[in-house]
């Protein structure tokens, strides 16, 4: 009797175990199942459900359901302009992109409204919201036709809001007849157009020069003191080179951004030692999660970890201009720009600006926000006066625009291997009253400088001179 009573009990036991997780699974975490992208049922449920359109900021099409012979279809009017941020939506292939991570708007499931939970109750066809981003079209065509023909990312922010105004990714895809067309877009390994290269990683070469300041500033350090540059430099037995062994001569911290002297950074960089490095860097959010409607990979100082607690002497020396193990992204490099343009306040960025119900009612608007506070105003300008300088007299010439003064920083970061440098070019306009921050990386695409500053004077020039991002 007492074996059969530990059975009984044992049964008991293990139905009580399996109604908690149920519970759990069916009530607690019923809607983060349901708004999960992975989730086929919001797939299956466009039988019955119109999903929203999806419009950039002035109201284009980017994305939007139509009825052809009694079937929805999904239709892409910009092409390859918006992907692979935009992503799909198709019942034989799921939802990515944001197709997917704002399917519970599009579909009606997210604060629904009396009439769609009704609808939702009696599985009744319905319509979803429409979602309204910050995206500016016009922007966006400028960025991705100047990076057409090459492998890359550009992102441009408005610094004082955390909007995003654009973000390219080459190569990229057409949306149309995807089922189709799926096989075709895989097999371009090389290209790899289904990857946002705005959210993936690389080694960001000087551009990292801006992050390390704060490092220099922090640790008292005179930056108005000369240091000899004579084309390299050797710390604890490892030697750093100039690009191009060019010495630079007798210059102090604005000079050295400047002209990007790798060995400046470096040597004051050790001498600001590993605590006030790496305190500069997880003020600008390295090791941790960007708040976002997309998962940003986090950017990282080291492959063991992504923010360490210290730094050997020589990993240090690397990591202070970009090289050493330093990943990051070229989205999370626009934020970092916009926090210096915005006096040292990293805004959360956004790609949301409203949802609208199918009456076109207003149920979510997205208020501005700071997320980081990574620079004092005292910092920020100093960077500042640094990245103008580098554009009036300094490697980041060529983003210079006409009348107007732009804050910027080239970067030439190696990948490793024999293969050609990422080019890197960050910057901001107008230095004095920043409007907008942009980020461009060029794949393997050489120097800074001639790679993707170009780019960015574009995006930069379209954005002031069109007023684009203001509706």
């Amino acid at each position: 009797m007492r074996g059969v009573r530990r059975v009984a009990i044992g049964m008991a036991f293990s139905f009580f175990v399996l109604s908690l997780g149920l519970v759990y699974w069916q009530v607690v975490k019923a809607d983060t199942l349901l708004e999960n992208p992975a989730n086929r049922r919001l797939i299956l449920m466009e039988s019955r459900v119109t999903r929203g359109g999806i419009f950039d900021r002035n109201g284009e099409i980017i994305a939007q359901t139509q009825t052809s012979k009694g079937k929805n279809v999904r239709v892409y009017p910009k092409g390859e302009l918006f992907e692979p941020l935009l992503g799909y939506s198709t019942v034989k292939l799921g939802a990515h992109g944001l197709e997917g991570s704002t399917a519970d708007w599009l579909l009606g499931i997210k604060n629904t409204t009396p009439a769609q939970a009704v609808q939702q109750l009696f599985a009744l066809p319905r319509q979803g919201d429409d979602v309204v981003l910050t995206l500016d079209s016009r922007l966006q065509s400028i960025a991705y036709n100047a990076l057409k023909g090459k492998m890359g990312a550009a992102v441009a922010i408005d610094p004082r809001t955390g909007e995003v105004l654009a973000l390219v990714s080459q190569p990229s895809y057409d949306p149309t007849n995807l089922d189709q067309n799926w096989n075709d877009i895989i097999s371009h390994k090389q290209e790899r157009p289904l990857e946002n290269r705005a959210f993936s990683l690389f080694p960001p070469g000087s551009v990292m020069k801006v992050v390390t300041s704060a490092a220099l500033f922090r640790s008292g350090i005179n930056t108005t003191d000369l240091y000899n540059s004579t084309g390299s430099a050797i710390i604890n037995g490892q030697t750093i080179n100039e690009q191009n062994g060019k010495a630079f001569g007798w210059v102090n911290y604005n000079m050295a951004l400047a002209n990007s002297c790798n060995a400046y950074f470096a040597t004051f960089g050790v001498q600001a030692g590993d605590k006030n490095f790496l305190s500069a860097v997880k003020g600008f959010g390295f090791g941790q999660e960007i708040p976002f409607e997309l998962d940003v990979p986090t950017s990282s100082i080291t492959k063991a970890e992504k923010l360490p607690s210290k730094l050997t002497t020589n990993l240090l020396a690397a990591s202070a201009f970009g090289q050493g193990e330093v990943l990051v992204t070229p989205f999370h490099m626009a934020l970092i720009t916009a926090g210096i343009a915005n006096k040292g306040v990293i805004m959360t960025p956004h790609l949301v600006e409203r949802v609208l119900d199918p009456s076109q009612a207003v149920i979510f608007e997205q208020k501005p926000k700071s997320w980081l506070t990574a620079l004092s105003k005292e910092e920020a300008d100093k960077i500042t006066s640094a990245m103008v300088t580098a554009v009036n007299d300094g490697t980041a010439a060529p983003g210079a625009l006409t009348d107007v003064q732009v804050a910027g920083k080239t970067g030439s970061a190696e990948p490793g291997g024999d293969v050609p440098t990422h080019g890197w070019y960050i910057a901001f306009a107008p230095a004095e009253a920043p409007r907008i921050a942009v980020a461009v990386m060029v794949e393997n695409g050489g120097t800074g400088g001639g790679a993707a500053a170009p780019i960015a004077r574009q995006i930069m020039q379209a954005a002031l001179s069109q007023k684009v991002g203001e509706k």
